[in-house]
């Protein structure tokens, strides 16, 4: 484990080599689990908005942050929990109801696409199946037909293992 510098309880004495005051601080304190639920707050939702205001707020050096950042227990932590974050349901149920909302706006430009991404979504409507038959050579083919020769079969396929 790390000590980080620290404005809030320091020890007593001084360091040989002159610098401030350092503290070891568990992932359990307060501070760092503030610091933790505001890295994984969207930023136009935190509050404050800057790292430096934080760090006010919690009575730490911003040095401080920036340490924890480089800690690999606080690391692991950040990571376990933005993962859980970007997976939690509440946020696809806010994607799902943006995408709505793009859908049946009829001066947005992109509102077809949009109703057509959400149905497929949803399950309600499903992309045509095409049967292809393929004459000739394979090296006959552009680019273009063979990648679309390979997401019709792949679709087939993904179609096939939904009913199995």
């Amino acid at each position: 484990m790390y000590a980080y510098p620290m404005k809030a309880t320091p020890l007593h004495g001084k360091k040989q080599d002159g610098r401030g005051q350092h503290k070891v601080i568990p992932l359990s304190d307060f501070r760092k689990q503030a610091f933790l639920g505001w890295l994984c707050t969207p930023v136009k939702e935190r509050d404050p908005k800057s790292q430096v205001a934080l760090a006010d707020q919690l009575g730490i050096d911003r040095q401080t942050l920036r340490a924890w950042r480089n800690d690999k227990e606080f690391l692991e932590e950040f990571e376990r929990r933005y993962l859980a974050t970007i997976g939690d349901p509440s946020r696809k149920s806010e994607i799902m109801d943006t995408l709505y909302k793009t859908a049946i706006d009829p001066d947005d430009p992109k509102h077809v696409q949009a109703a057509k991404q959400y149905f497929e979504i949803e399950g309600s409507v499903k992309p045509a199946k095409i049967d292809l038959q393929v004459s000739g050579s394979p090296k006959e083919l552009t680019d273009e037909q063979l990648a679309e020769i390979i997401q019709l079969k792949a679709v087939g396929e993904m179609e096939q293992r939904e009913k199995a």
